[in-house]
């Protein structure tokens, strides 16, 4: 039986393969779910760490964090998403995949030195890929604070959105750009000569008109990425939001700011007859505007439901249609 060590130390993106004697296979504790206390999750979070799923310090329980990271993981590797009966649950399929990509990038960077290889050996580099070019394109990401924590050799998440908060501080590309998020060769021109301004002048495909703050789908997309996180009482971050922490951390992905509890959007917002998608939609839970989510169109909006987490409600159901206050746009 293929066993799923996730007692395998991972270090300066490494694998070393061989079971130690403290190690924990996942024989030992099986699946991994939120709660459990043992060796195996501080595993599971250095291996997730080492990909850019997790971020701080690692332990041994599965908390928020790993829950998080955990679903992030799975959604990215299309393992599972929020209506599949084990998201956020580690079970072999995903400890599985984890490990077999945390290999594959092992020899990827043992088959060559990656400080040494360019960020153009490998040609445009995207979502999934797994090169040492990916190495040396988050290397300079970081020397220039677009990327935090360990590099890797990985394009996952983090590279992802370091890649598009340079393309647009650099006005490379934006939201609705074709290639946005993808470095291209303009991207990678851009950043081996980048010297910290905010202004660049390029001319291939990838550039476009402008820095959109992002259209009403954009928001509702971001949104969307973090479904099924739970509910925390002053959360702000993917280990945990309220309501209008939620809207504050999304709406903040797309350059806007707003204040932050529910009763002040609703002060500084602009009211609208009836919500465009993106639009934020008010609830009266407890007198006067104190709920609030993201409309998605077709009656629904997104939001962090004290009893859900972040998910998607329809404003016509028994509960949120009689407390419907209206629409607003900031």
């Amino acid at each position: 039986m293929k066993k799923y060590l996730f007692g395998t130390a991972v270090t300066a993106g490494v694998l070393f393969a061989g079971p130690q004697a403290a190690d924990a296979a996942i024989d030992d504790h099986g699946s991994l779910s939120y709660g459990d206390v043992n060796s195996s999750v501080n595993d599971l979070q250095e291996a997730l760490k080492e990909e850019g799923y997790f971020e701080g310090y690692t332990g041994s329980r599965f908390g928020p964090k790993t829950l998080q990271a955990v679903k992030d993981f799975q959604s990215a590797e299309g393992i599972s998403s929020p209506a599949g009966d084990y998201y956020g649950v580690a079970g072999p399929s995903t400890q599985g995949t984890l490990m077999d990509i945390i290999g594959s990038s092992s020899s990827s960077n043992t088959s060559g030195n990656s400080s040494s290889t360019s960020i153009g050996s490998h040609g445009s580099m995207s979502y999934g890929d797994v090169n040492s070019s990916v190495n040396a394109l988050q290397k300079k990401l970081k020397e220039y604070g677009f990327f935090e924590g360990y590099t890797g050799s990985r394009f996952g998440p983090k590279t992802l959105q370091a890649v598009k908060d340079f393309q647009s501080a650099t006005g490379i590309s934006s939201p609705a750009g074709n290639y946005y998020g993808v470095a291209g060769p303009s991207t990678q021109s851009a950043l081996i000569d980048y010297d910290g301004s905010s202004a660049s002048s390029s001319s291939s495909n990838e550039q476009v008109a402008g820095i959109s703050t992002g259209t009403g789908s954009d928001i509702v997309s971001t949104a969307k990425q973090y479904m099924g996180t739970p509910y925390v009482w002053g959360g702000e971050s993917p280990s945990g939001f309220d309501c209008s922490g939620f809207i504050n951390y999304v709406y903040d992905k797309h350059g806007k700011s707003m204040p932050r509890t529910v009763a002040s959007i609703y002060s500084a917002s602009t009211k609208v007859s009836s919500p465009s998608v993106g639009d934020i939609v008010f609830f009266d839970t407890r007198g006067g505007a104190s709920h609030a989510g993201i409309y998605v169109g077709n009656n629904e909006f997104i939001h962090a439901g004290a009893s859900t987490g972040v998910t998607v409600s329809s404003m016509n159901s028994s509960y949120w249609g009689p407390r419907y206050m209206g629409a607003g746009q900031i």
